[in-house]
């Protein structure tokens, strides 16, 4: 059985994590090559796995219960004490922000507007990310008079590029975007977030793909930018929770934050955030603790957004891990993959897969069974400890 693990720092903390890759046994030549204490490729070693052939595991998958006894998996059997470093899956975010006349009004617990408030904590969460994050910026409505057909134009104020080290100039160009906006107009959202997918399906950048959609109000214009954009003249949500529902099935999910002014924007606002695949366990759309991030109780809204994006990146960010390719000529068997966390002190644990379409506790695949996602509770359980998390291939997957 082979094995890879990661070490994760206390919660809160984006720096990009890395998975150990652990030799254990004869499999380790059909995964990785062998590496020396230090972490250096053993080319003598590396030389000597290339000639094994046939699958890295059986073609008879099969998943068993996690109460079975199931021989030899806890077996004892440690690595061999040679490792290999591996980058932890990466993601591509999408800000949709929006910035109309409202988000110039005084934020709660704070000298300054909504806006002010908003582009600090969005770019602060950003300085954290690791480089390989791909983000990209759209803001609504982003025409200078508002009351003129078409309520947006179809751009974006930073292209889906990975952010790379401190300074870098897709870093630069995200700052630069939000310190030239200023609050104006109406609430054009669905029009916003289709061009929001339409230019994240366009990028040819890889990884998991989310939206981060901030909003402080009931759209004002229609799918088509139908409206006269007034703030008293609301529009129905219920397609942008359905345009929501859509992406997930393409393999986008949305986070949703409702800032002050969203009031009457919660329940559409939480229905949105459970179709996009991101309402944690247990949210109701009737409050208190709604699906979407709800920042219109918050006395502090700075401090509230802080937390909303550090959720945002502790999930997206670190709980996806990659499948190893397999060598030419082997193939990789996705029913024979399990997933341990072993705490700090305490005893091994064996996550089992879940197959609910939007887990709490257990891990998942993504859709084409290249990575393994973590479900949420189990996500931010896993993030808050000092444990290793263990992916072993070459068992029967236990389920949940």
């Amino acid at each position: 059985m082979t094995s890879f693990s990661t070490k994760h720092p206390p919660a809160r903390s984006f720096a990009s994590r890395r998975l150990v890759a652990c030799c254990a046994g004869s499999w380790l030549a059909l995964l990785a090559p062998s590496c020396s204490s230090s972490g250096s490729a053993d080319e003598s070693t590396n030389q000597s796995l290339l000639g094994v052939d046939g699958p890295i595991f059986g073609e008879d998958a099969e998943s068993v219960d996690p109460n079975a006894n199931v021989p030899g998996y806890f077996d004892g059997q440690a690595c061999a004490g040679q490792s290999a470093g591996a980058e932890s899956a990466p993601t591509v975010l999408s800000l949709v922000v929006d910035t109309s006349g409202s988000m110039d009004d005084d934020a709660p617990g704070a000298r300054g507007s909504k806006w002010t408030v908003t582009r600090s904590a969005v770019l602060d969460a950003l300085n954290d990310m690791p480089e390989d994050t791909a983000v990209g910026v759209i803001f609504y409505p982003n025409v200078a008079n508002n009351n003129a057909q078409p309520c947006i134009r179809r751009r974006t104020a930073v292209d889906i590029g990975e952010l790379d080290g401190d300074g870098s100039q897709q870093r630069q160009r995200i700052a630069r975007a939000f310190q030239g906006q200023s609050p104006e107009g109406g609430t054009p959202t669905h029009d916003a977030y289709e061009y929001a997918l339409s230019d994240m399906s366009g990028s040819q950048v890889t990884g998991e793909r989310f939206i981060v959609l901030i909003t402080d109000g009931i759209p004002t214009y229609s799918l088509g930018c139908v409206g006269d954009g007034r703030p008293d003249d609301a529009v129905d949500s219920a397609p942008l929770v359905e345009a929501a529902r859509a992406a997930t099935a393409r393999g986008v999910r949305t986070f949703v934050i409702g800032s002050p002014g969203s009031e009457e924007a919660r329940v559409s606002l939480s229905r949105m955030a459970e179709a996009g695949g991101t309402g944690v366990a247990g949210c109701s759309h009737q409050g208190p603790n709604y699906c979407h991030f709800d920042m219109t109780r918050e006395r502090d809204l700075g401090a509230g957004l802080t937390n909303a994006l550090g959720i945002i990146a502790g999930v997206a960010l670190g709980c996806r891990y990659s499948v190893p390719p397999a060598p030419d000529g082997a193939t990789l068997d996705p029913g024979k993959v399990n997933v341990l966390f072993s705490p700090p002190g305490g005893a091994e644990e064996l996550i089992g897969q879940s197959l609910e379409g939007s887990c709490s506790e257990g891990w998942q695949y993504t859709d084409n069974q290249t990575q393994i996602r973590l479900c949420s509770g189990t996500c931010e359980r896993v993030q808050a400890s000092e444990g290793s998390l263990t992916l072993q291939f070459g068992c029967a997957t236990l389920l949940r």
